[in-house]
């Protein structure tokens, strides 16, 4: 079994990616981390909430500086994975199928669900609960050539998002709301 089947079945059963799951504080990465490789608004007229990449790992955090989703865009060639703290990560070249994907998720004894969308009928998304509050998603899309019903799909992306987040205490006015501390 390749090392990202690996690590995105170790997603679905945790809700982690290495260092990084929802709730994770950005100060603490940033310390065992190092700065990340880009960041951004992810909308140009307000601050918050910023998306922050390690590789290819992208995740958007809050005000509040806590991990609020995290993305893997898997259908990158060449995409990095980052390794667990400052250990060097792995860079993936062969995609992740659906077959091969279920497979490891089954070797874990990890169980999932598939959710179809009417108005998407060439995507379908196998999601989990690592924990409570917390969804893991894989989305997997038709492939361009070949029978949709009978290929074995390509997953898109992979990811988290938490469910409990609340609001987000009002930053302090004397202080400018950005950077990594909170």
């Amino acid at each position: 079994m390749d090392s990202l089947s690996t690590d995105l079945a170790r997603l679905a059963a945790t809700g982690r990616f290495g260092d990084f799951f929802v709730g994770a504080r950005l100060p603490d990465l940033i310390a065992a981390r190092g700065e990340p490789e880009w960041s951004g608004r992810i909308q140009a007229e307000q601050r918050w909430p910023h998306w922050f990449c390690y590789g290819g790992l992208e995740i958007v955090f809050c005000r509040c500086r806590l991990l609020d989703r995290m993305f893997v865009p898997v259908w990158r060639d060449g995409l990095e994975i980052p390794g667990t703290g400052r250990a060097p990560g792995y860079t993936v070249t062969a995609p992740v199928t659906e077959s091969r994907f279920t497979a490891a998720l089954t070797a874990a004894g990890i169980t999932w669900r598939t959710q179809w969308s009417p108005t998407l009928p060439d995507q379908r998304t196998l999601l989990t609960d690592p924990a409570p509050g917390i969804v893991a998603e894989f989305v997997f899309v038709a492939p361009d050539d070949g029978d949709p019903v009978t290929a074995d799909w390509p997953m898109e992306k992979a990811g988290t998002y938490g469910l409990n987040h609340g609001a987000c205490p009002e930053p302090d006015p004397c202080l400018p709301d950005d950077g990594y501390g909170a």
